[in-house]
């Protein structure tokens, strides 16, 4: 077990998750080093009293001094867009697996390494019913699911001498969070813009609930060696819809867009990617993520193992989400 002033590493301490999971561990008296690039943006965590370590999961020889003395790891860092297969592969998976042997050689003792990896290595659902388990044979549709599902791979290989633990959190929402940005100005705009003519099913979680999750999939012996989905109740888009327009006081008008635009989006996002060097927001990767209709997740086993449930229902966890936004001048 961890005493209360362990020390945790943290990479991916800069990002929307890592960023309140720091803040919450030095809430519960964990000394915090994290793990940043030079060029990280610091934004949310610089005035927090935590250790800094400057390097990149992509470079083995810096691991060890970044491993050395630490009780913990909380490994948040991945990446989300790439231009292709082989980068999501080298730094999801390849990186991950790198840090874990460094863990082994300079922190053999330690008490957890905890992945945050995503449904995304799991795949979707295949109807309304089919909500997924952990015990679910996974079936990745995506470049960045399928290096998340090699990295998870690579852990659970290592638990006879690492004390591995998987979560695997569903589309997180929450302060400070870009990826569901545009969504929410676009219904600011009174546009709610909806794929296809057919309801779409997702289990989400809010930010804060994660960090509930991560901190007792951390802390607890019996999650050692374990998986879990961190997700809360199923919606629909339109009643995550709804309820970001309610929490805007926005009447919106329904915009739909015919699932077959999406595969021509996609081939130019390609093109525009080849261009410029860069995948963009919308490309064919997430595109295959938009057209599924169930990403569905059942929270059994992180209930009945870690009494885990999440506080916030979809409606305060938008509104707190929007009230950051308009606070901090996103929205």
């Amino acid at each position: 077990m961890l005493a209360p002033d362990s020390l945790v590493l943290v990479t991916g301490a800069n990002g929307f998750i890592g960023s309140h999971l720091v803040e919450a561990l030095l809430a519960r008296g964990y000394r915090v080093r994290c793990l940043v690039r030079r060029s990280s943006d610091l934004s949310f965590i610089r005035h927090l009293a935590v250790e800094w370590t400057y390097a990149d999961l992509s470079d083995g020889d810096a691991l060890d001094h970044v491993c050395r003395g630490i009780h913990a790891v909380c490994h948040c860092a991945a990446l989300t867009r790439a231009l292709d297969e082989e980068t999501f592969m080298r730094i999801n998976a390849g990186a991950t697996e790198a840090l874990a042997r460094a863990c082994l050689q300079a922190a053999p003792d330690m008490a957890r390494f905890l992945f945050v990896s995503s449904v995304a290595a799991a795949g979707p659902a295949q109807s309304k019913d089919d909500t997924l388990s952990e015990s679910s044979p996974p079936r990745p549709i995506t470049w960045y699911g399928k290096s998340k599902l090699a990295a998870e791979k690579a852990l659970l290989a290592m638990t006879d001498r690492l004390p591995v633990t998987i979560v695997r959190p569903a589309p997180v929402f929450g302060p400070r969070d870009r990826d569901f940005l545009p969504y929410f100005r676009l219904l600011k705009r009174g546009l709610d813009l909806q794929v296809g003519g057919d309801d779409r099913w997702v289990s989400l979680i809010y930010v804060c609930d994660l960090i509930s999750l991560i901190l007792l999939s951390l802390e607890s012996e019996a999650a050692e060696g374990q998986i879990y989905y961190a997700c809360g109740p199923a919606h629909t888009r339109q009643e995550f819809s709804q309820a970001i327009a309610r929490a805007l006081g926005k009447r919106t008008v329904p915009v739909a867009l015919p699932s077959a635009l999406l595969t021509p989006i996609g081939l130019w996002s390609r093109i525009q990617a080849r261009l410029t060097g860069q995948p963009g927001l919308l490309n064919d990767q997430r595109i295959l993520d938009i057209k599924v209709r169930y990403w569905l997740f059942s929270g059994n086993k992180a209930r009945q193992d870690l009494g885990f449930a999440p506080e916030h229902d979809l409606d305060s966890a938008v509104r707190e989400t929007v009230h950051w936004y308009r606070e901090n001048r996103w929205l």
